[in-house]
């Protein structure tokens, strides 16, 4: 593997890459509730340095300094925008991906526990998933207007289906996700905003990160609470290999250029590449807490991680990994 990495700035947390803006959009926030420190990165993908920067502003009537501190993000090519999740405040927000100027912020209270958020350019709706319900709100990409959720019912008695990762293949016009709360994922149709199907993952507690290999229709899955990464048949909904990867396994993305799935194992301090077929093929330094990894669809994949400090010199990193060529 070939991998190069740039310190960045404290509370590293998502990174998302616009091949419009040939830029890496990078989240980060510090600490627990009155965050205060936070930033919206914008990356050269190749230098990794930052190019731009802005601070989210303060949430009106705050008396504590407390900012719309962002999290989740995803692109929107079509419109020029990027959009984020504001974690803390239950909320959403839009920059221009050119200089990073606030487009809109939603109000307080928009998306509960907001957590990803995918834009799909052809049908220009962008969704976010509620990470403290069990719905994905919906919204318009180019009139920045709510439009009807889309609820998540669990296969499971009792038990509430409640969403985190979303990963959007757009050539079918299917949306996937994972619940934390119940060993599940959830295909669901963004033309009708129905759900196609609720599979029943097996061997997964705390299902946190989802990926989507559209060549051969099949989902990652990797799962906090058994530390695995399952490669998941969508059309028979069967479980084809579960992959032990390292403790706990938080997020993961797909490379379709070299077949390869890479998950960032908070706990073990890794990230783990894994073959088609289910075989770790390497095992790599993620540094301190890697948090998450996104694919560019050109054959690399961004990792960020966080830190023990400001002087941990593993901590608060992005790193560039691909495929060594021959």
């Amino acid at each position: 593997f070939a991998t190069q990495s740039n310190k960045l700035v404290p509370g590293l947390y998502q990174s998302a890459y616009s091949a419009a803006s040939n830029a890496v959009f990078v989240t980060s926030a510090v600490g627990r509730p009155p965050v205060t420190q936070s930033q919206l990165l914008k990356l050269d993908p190749k230098s990794l340095k930052v190019t731009k920067a802005i601070t989210p502003a303060q949430v009106p009537g705050s008396t504590n300094g407390a900012v719309f501190a962002v999290y989740g993000v995803g692109v929107d090519d079509a419109n020029g925008n990027v959009w984020v999740s504001n974690t803390r405040q239950d909320t959403v927000a839009v920059y221009r991906q050119a200089d990073l100027s606030l487009v809109h912020q939603f109000p307080v209270g928009a998306v509960p526990h907001a957590r990803d958020v995918v834009v799909d350019s052809t049908h220009g709706k962008v969704f976010a998933s509620a990470a403290g319900e069990d719905h994905l709100s919906v919204f318009d990409a180019k009139t920045l207007k709510a439009l009807e959720p889309i609820t998540l019912a669990s296969g499971v008695d009792d038990e509430k289906f409640v969403p985190m990762s979303l990963v959007l293949d757009e050539p079918s016009g299917k949306l996937f996700t994972v619940s934390i709360g119940t060993p599940e994922a959830a295909v669901i149709d963004v033309a009708s905003g129905k759900v196609d199907k609720v599979i029943d993952l097996g061997n997964s507690i705390s299902a946190s990160g989802v990926a989507f290999d559209a060549e051969r229709n099949r989902l990652y899955v990797a799962s906090q609470g058994t530390d695995n990464l399952l490669i998941v048949d969508v059309a028979s909904g069967k479980v084809v290999h579960d992959v032990p990867v390292g403790a706990g396994a938080l997020n993961v993305a797909f490379d379709a250029k070299s077949g390869l799935a890479y998950v960032t194992n908070r706990g073990a301090g890794t990230v783990t590449a894994v073959d088609r077929d289910g075989k770790v093929v390497g095992n790599l330094d993620g540094g301190t807490f890697p948090n998450h990894v996104r694919a560019d669809g050109k054959g690399n994949v961004f990792a960020v991680n966080k830190s023990r400090g400001a002087e941990d010199p593993k901590g608060d990193r992005i790193t560039r990994i691909s495929l060594r060529q021959p």
